[in-house]
């Protein structure tokens, strides 16, 4: 009887330790002191965040959907542009699965920029969805959640800044 009350609670409770990654998200946004037309032709030329972005040092466009980028680490990532809607200044992506997995440690991550104005400035919004490199359910120091998290944090919010004073510059 012991042994069957065991395995009922054992049913019942070790799913709950076997779960894969839980998503993660990055919401960031900025106030420039720019138009929103200024900040919304920065965005949306396909290789000019290698002007703004600070961790950005090369990029290679394949048209206007596609482009890979070459960060300051060495390291590859391929963004796909879902969605463009220039009246509505916002550009939804996604990341490549050709991206350099140490050049960002997610295993998927989706995107929008959008740029509204607020104030008489331009407000940019950057949002990500993304999950953990390792998807497994003990992931490795450098491919969990916390690293997927710094790293997209970081290249979320230096984008941001290296954007306004990029614009600012101008």
């Amino acid at each position: 009887m012991k042994l069957l009350h065991f395995l009922c609670i054992s049913i019942f409770t070790l799913p709950a330790y076997a779960h894969g990654p839980t998503p993660q998200k990055t919401d960031q946004s900025a106030l420039i002191d720019a138009t929103p037309d200024v900040v919304w032709n920065a965005l949306s030329e396909p290789c000019a965040i290698a002007d703004w972005h600070p961790q950005v040092a090369q990029c290679h466009a394949e048209g206007q959907l596609k482009r890979r980028l070459t960060l300051k680490n060495g390291k590859s990532i391929v963004e796909e542009v879902d969605e463009i809607l220039p009246d509505a200044m916002s550009i939804s992506y996604r990341l490549g699965s050709d991206s350099d997995i140490e050049a960002l440690p997610v295993s998927s991550l989706t995107g929008r920029i959008k740029v509204k104005i607020e104030a008489g400035k331009a407000e940019v919004t950057w949002i990500t969805r993304y999950y953990r490199a390792d998807t497994t359910n003990e992931p490795p120091e450098g491919m969990d959640d916390a690293a997927a998290q710094l790293s997209v944090n970081s290249y979320v919010k230096e984008g941001l800044s290296g954007l306004e004073a990029f614009l600012v510059r101008k």
